[in-house]
């Protein structure tokens, strides 16, 4: 695995603590959050190790996309969404994978 340590400190901070109750402030964070996703994915495309796609709702809320992973020659791919919490970022959001929900009893939301 890549030095996460390094990894990291190439992603810019997030420095607003605010949630979607916050009016103004939450989109200062959604820039923030926008800004290092995009370094992100950047960062992941140009070592050849991008891995997903997002979008959001205008209002930053709802988030949706594709995920994908390689085993064996053999690409795996899934929808993904998720709905930021209200009492977001003190609260982390659950991630949900369609195709997986319910497939075995580990895989739930909401545990």
């Amino acid at each position: 695995m890549a030095d996460i340590k390094g990894t990291v400190k190439k992603i810019p901070l997030l420095k607003t603590k605010a949630g979607p109750r916050d009016g103004e402030q939450w989109t200062q964070r959604l820039k923030e959050e926008y800004e290092a996703l995009i370094a992100y994915v950047e960062m992941n495309k140009s070592t050849d190790t991008h891995w997903f796609s997002l979008e959001s709702n205008p209002a930053g809320t709802r988030w949706f996309g594709k995920v994908w992973y390689y085993h064996e020659k053999v690409k795996y791919e899934f929808d993904i969404e998720f709905d930021i919490p209200v009492t977001y970022p003190q609260a982390a959001p659950d991630l949900l994978l369609p195709e997986l929900e319910n497939k075995t009893v580990k895989m739930y939301r909401g545990g």
